[in-house]
């Protein structure tokens, strides 16, 4: 399987941007870090959004280098955004259709049939976007990107313009994606609980450099939080109870179902208190 090597030597203004990643050739690697670290920019100049002086490849296929820039839409990527960016004319089918039927690559109908049911959108599908909520809109972009078969999935914040209850819906669909996809997955967030829940890497950026990259666990833990990995052993009406590295832990008011996973957050501060 072939990597995505990123390097970048970059400036506009009073930013910089300078790193030089391989990142997995499978798997989720989640981009973190503060506002105005670079996360978004990187996305956009995998994409060829914008142009800076980069070496862009995904294995021996070079997008951009000094001599050479592919333009986006030779790109073979998908690209999702905060805002699901439907059209608003067409219906669900039609979006996802859109792309897919414009290129020789594009899913067939027996795997695009797969993908409408790993996401639950069967039900949305002859909706138009002003019939769908935040949730169900994102699951219709992520299918429209996906539909394309690309080379590597781009994902910018999704699920920043939900409310609670709507990421909450999202996050087992995403859960099911993952495991799904053989493809590298570059995922911008600012949320440490979508990191600890979805990535299989982590890259923190500050003010345009790569400070950690490596295990998720021990990137959080290094920036000040724990996260652990918990699943439901039991539910009732109550709460919950999860099991978490073997040990049994209530949790009251906190409803899910039976074998869901999700992480449990520590911060340093709790982490203090319980030494004290």
């Amino acid at each position: 399987m072939s990597c995505l090597h990123l390097s970048v030597d970059w400036s506009r203004g009073a930013f910089s941007l300078k790193l030089d990643l391989d990142l997995p050739a499978r798997g989720v690697t989640a981009l973190f870090g503060h506002s105005g670290s670079g996360k978004t920019t990187l996305l956009r100049l995998i994409a060829g959004l914008d142009r800076a002086p980069a070496r862009i490849a995904i294995g021996d296929e070079v997008w951009q280098d000094t001599q050479h820039f592919l333009p986006p839409h030779r790109r073979p990527i998908g690209f999702v955004f905060q805002d699901a960016a439907l059209f608003p004319h067409l219906s669900a089918r039609a979006n996802i259709d859109f792309g897919r039927r414009r290129t020789r690559t594009g899913m067939n109908d027996t795997e695009l049939d797969h993908l409408v049911d790993l996401l639950g959108i069967a039900p949305l599908l002859e909706r138009k976007p002003a019939a769908l909520s935040g949730g169900e809109a994102q699951r219709v972009a992520i299918a429209r990107a996906l539909a394309l078969k690309p080379r590597v999935l781009l994902m910018d914040e999704p699920l920043a313009a939900l409310d609670d209850r709507r990421r909450a819906e999202i996050l087992p669909y995403l859960d099911a994606l993952h495991g799904e996809l053989a493809i590298p997955l570059v995922y911008v967030t600012h949320s440490t609980d979508e990191v600890a829940r979805l990535a299989d890497h982590l890259v923190v950026l500050d003010a345009g450099r790569v400070v950690w990259q490596g295990d998720v666990a021990a990137g959080l833990a290094a920036h000040g939080v724990r996260h652990l990995m918990a699943r439901v052993v039991a539910a009732d009406a109550a709460g919950c109870q999860v099991d978490v590295a073997g040990q049994r832990l209530d949790l009251p008011g906190v409803h899910a179902a039976v074998g869901e996973r999700f992480a449990l957050r520590l911060s340093r501060e709790a982490q203090s208190s319980e030494n004290k």
